[in-house]
C-alpha cells in the first residue's frame, strides 16, 4: 500500500471518533439549552428550583450541561465502539481464513 492511500480501518476509526465527539457537543448544548449555562435548572425548559438528576442504573448524576456532554460522549462511545469492536474481530478472523 502507497503512502497516498489510506486505509478502511483508519476511516472508520476516524468516523468513530468523529461520532463521539458529535455526541458529546450535542449533549453540552443541550444541557446549556434546557438547564441554563449556570450549573443549576434556570434554562427555558426548567420546571421548579430543583437540580434535575439522571440515572443509568446504579449512577445518579445531576443534569447539568457538562454531565449531559459526558452522558452522550460514554453512551454513544460504548454503543459504538462494542459494534465496531465486533465489526474489527470478525474481519480479522476472515482475513486470516
Amino acid at each position: 500500500m502507497s503512502d497516498s492511500e489510506t486505509s478502511g480501518r483508519r476511516v472508520v476509526l476516524w468516523m468513530y471518533l468523529g461520532a463521539v465527539a458529535t455526541a458529546g457537543v450535542f449533549g453540552y448544548v443541550l444541557g446549556v439549552i434546557v438547564y441554563g449555562g449556570s450549573g443549576g435548572p434556570s434554562g427555558p425548559l426548567v420546571e421548579g428550583g430543583t437540580p434535575e438528576m439522571g440515572t443509568v442504573g446504579p449512577v445518579v448524576f445531576e443534569l447539568t450541561p457538562v454531565n449531559l456532554g459526558l452522558f452522550g460522549l460514554v453512551s454513544v462511545g460504548v454503543l459504538l465502539g462494542v459494534g465496531l469492536a465486533a465489526i474489527m474481530l470478525v474481519s480479522d478472523r476472515a482475513d486470516a481464513v
